[in-house]
């Protein structure tokens, strides 16, 4: 495979130091503006605390549930807000850029302050969650503890089940390069537990990708297809005899 040398300009010499001397200043802004969104969380989770203990005596314990429940919803609002604002409200496109470009360095802090709405996992709730973030989901989802990285690059079906562990990672990065692409997932497909879902990939109605497989990129799974391994490949049933 002939290698790709349109980004050998910023790999080395005075284009180098000065893109990588502007990207560190990108970055402490980055690590500060990440320590604030997670400092501000727990003090309003504190102050909802504080204030049901202090109004116990007063209302008894349905002002505990109360903040219990504003709790729980502000787990799931307050990341959600803030990943979208990040992202301007507005769809990922899929990208092909040096790590050097200032695209990167935006994608980067995108990542750092984005929401994994892991309270809600397993329950029917999740896929609210994930529409709310900008995922193209479908009905009926079963999602036990699936990892998104780019939610507004996934499209999933109807009667999906997402088990713990797995993953759609819709970027990589190669020889200092960031590419990033969409994911679809089709109607009534299975992602096995640990399973990755690479970017580019598309997956047919009622396909299975087997528990720990890795789906490379731009993989295209017919509809109800068993794949499996690492990398991922189909699965045949003369492959397994019986006892």
């Amino acid at each position: 495979m002939q290698r790709d040398s349109r980004f050998d300009h910023l790999k080395s010499g005075d284009e180098l130091r000065r893109r990588l001397a502007a990207k560190n200043k990108y970055n402490l802004r980055t690590i500060g503006l990440s320590l604030l969104v997670r400092w501000i969380y727990p003090v309003v989770v504190t102050l909802l605390t504080m204030g049901s203990a202090d109004l116990y005596d007063s209302f008894g314990a349905s002002v505990i549930a109360l903040a219990d429940v504003l709790t729980l919803l502000y787990s799931v609002v307050y990341p959600v807000l803030l990943e979208r604002t990040v992202a301007a409200f507005q769809a990922l496109r899929p990208q092909y850029c040096s790590i050097y470009e200032p695209y990167f360095w935006w994608h980067e802090r995108y990542w750092k302050l984005s929401a994994a709405p892991k309270v809600l996992n397993g329950t029917p709730f999740k896929g609210l969650a994930w529409r709310l973030l900008g995922v193209r989901i479908g009905e009926r989802v079963f999602d036990d503890g699936c990892h998104i990285s780019e939610k507004t690059l996934v499209t999933i079906g109807d009667d999906c089940t997402l088990n713990a562990g797995c993953k759609i990672q819709c970027h990589s990065q190669e020889d200092s390069t960031f590419k990033s692409d969409h994911v679809t997932v089709g109607a009534g497909c299975t992602l096995g537990v640990g399973a990755l879902v690479h970017y580019g990939v598309t997956m047919g109605d009622g396909a299975v990708l087997a528990p720990d497989s890795f789906l490379m990129k731009g993989e295209e799974m017919p509809q109800h297809a068993r794949w499996g391994g690492n990398p991922a490949r189909e699965i045949r049933d003369d492959h397994y005899q019986p006892a």
